[in-house]
């Protein structure tokens, strides 16, 4: 078991101090972040002092002490200590947000994207929006922290390493394994940058700015032209080994049974994800046959959408499709439910979701799925937040590594840290920059 050294612990003990007045979202005085982290009174004087000192920490004013002796100041972050700039890339957007250090979001731009595409022209095309974001919303004079990067696929972050995602073209080895993408990034940006599966990034930011910001169990389920899952495990984002846990919209259903984007067969995601739901209404007859580019896809689930509203044999076609989508789904969070014991489930389904289609039957399932103590005890939330969401969830990733050193990160199991993978000294260009 590795041991931390007292520079580790000073750190892990900053990253907490930091933590606690980000998830308050609101100033604190220096006995209520002692009373939030655990840390004692002379260690927290201690360790604003130094967050003061840096200037990530600001004293905004003072409160009666609950002892009636002297005022209690008031500790805030400094939102203009650094900004940072969060991306989500899917199949057919680039949604890029401009952050500052508090998380309030000062800029957004959006724009379209055709993939699959190769790294180099991703790199590019991933840094001209950067700078116009920078350049539209007054970042080109501030201080820059760095870049988080969300895109949907297997993802290892602390390895910049993608080992597949749909958002890439087949290279020379007619593989989407591309390595080394938030270093070539970080060349050209000239700040550290970090990415991450989409998936996670959404439950991070659910973490850090929404609903899940005073939970330690939930889950952020997307569900779009993939299906993934993000989970927020005893407090903390739930990596594993290499990056890969949550990957259970890959979860086989039916052995030998549709393909999936990923190349398997029978995965869930073959059956509920919007691309699935497509196929089968172009096997049913109800939408023209053959293949569709990704930024079709969203529009045609929404005309197969609008004719299961309509009365008719083919409007009772489509419900049929919706309703096993809604059913699939709801048994499959049920399961992930009883397994984790989960305080909230959020789904994301994408703007074209027909929730009140999928929604009953979802439901339905969900109940006979879980067991009799989660029942009506677990919030299952269906929404869209937007690419923002998953942008300003890029934009935290930043901000955790700069409230932990990557050195903290790389010793500590919380991370799903794998020494087999990659070494203590990382390979990542990026977090060395960050580190140091």
């Amino acid at each position: 078991m590795t041991r931390l050294s007292s520079r580790h612990i000073s750190q892990l003990h900053l990253y907490q101090v930091l933590h606690a007045v980000r998830r308050n979202g609101a100033a604190m005085s220096r006995a209520e972040i002692g009373e939030s982290t655990g840390l004692s009174q002379p260690a927290v004087s201690s360790l604003t002092r130094r967050l003061l000192e840096s200037g990530a920490l600001v004293e905004v004013g003072a409160r009666p002490s609950a002892g009636g002796g002297r005022r209690e100041r008031e500790l805030a972050l400094n939102s203009d200590f650094v900004w940072v700039v969060g991306v989500n890339i899917s199949l057919f957007r680039i949604t890029v947000t401009l952050t500052d250090f508090a998380g309030s979001v000062r800029g957004t731009r959006s724009a379209p994207l055709a993939t699959p595409m190769a790294k180099a022209a991703l790199v590019k095309r991933v840094v001209k929006e950067v700078r116009a974001c920078l350049a539209e919303h007054g970042g080109t004079g501030v201080a820059l922290a760095g870049v988080g990067v969300a895109l949907p696929g297997f993802v290892d972050s602390m390895g910049d390493l993608v080992h597949w995602s749909a958002v890439f073209s087949a290279g020379s080895k007619k593989t989407h394994r591309v390595t080394g993408l938030a270093a070539a990034l970080s060349k050209e940006l000239e700040v550290p940058v970090f990415i991450e599966n989409e998936a996670k990034i959404r439950a991070l930011a659910e973490q850090w700015f929404g609903r899940a910001a005073r939970l330690t169990d939930a889950a952020a389920i997307t569900l779009d032209q993939g299906l993934g899952v993000g989970l927020i495990i005893n407090g903390e984002l739930y990596r594993g080994r290499a990056g890969l846990a949550g990957e259970m919209g890959h979860v086989q259903i039916v052995a030998d049974g549709r393909q999936c984007h990923c190349g398997k067969r029978g995965c869930l995601e073959a059956y509920v994800a919007h691309y699935a739901v497509v196929e089968q209404g172009q096997e049913a007859g109800l939408l023209p046959a053959g293949t569709l580019l990704p930024q079709d896809i969203e529009a045609t689930y929404g005309q197969l959408a609008d004719t299961a509203r309509r009365p008719g044999a083919a409007g009772t076609k489509a419900r049929a499709i919706f309703e096993r989508q809604g059913r699939l789904l709801g048994t499959w969070i049920g399961n992930v439910v009883n397994l984790l014991a989960l305080q909230l489930v959020i789904v994301d389904g994408g703007r074209q979701l027909a929730i009140e289609l999928l929604e009953g039957p979802l439901r339905t399932a969900l109940d006979e799925a879980m067991v009799m103590p989660h029942r009506g005890r677990v919030p299952v939330l269906i929404d869209h937040e937007g690419g923002e969401a998953w942008a300003r969830g890029a934009a935290s990733l930043v901000l955790q590594r700069l409230d932990e050193s990557a050195q903290v990160v790389s010793v500590t199991s919380r991370h799903g840290f794998d020494e087999d993978l990659h070494p203590t000294e990382t390979k990542n260009p990026a977090a060395r920059r960050a580190a140091a």
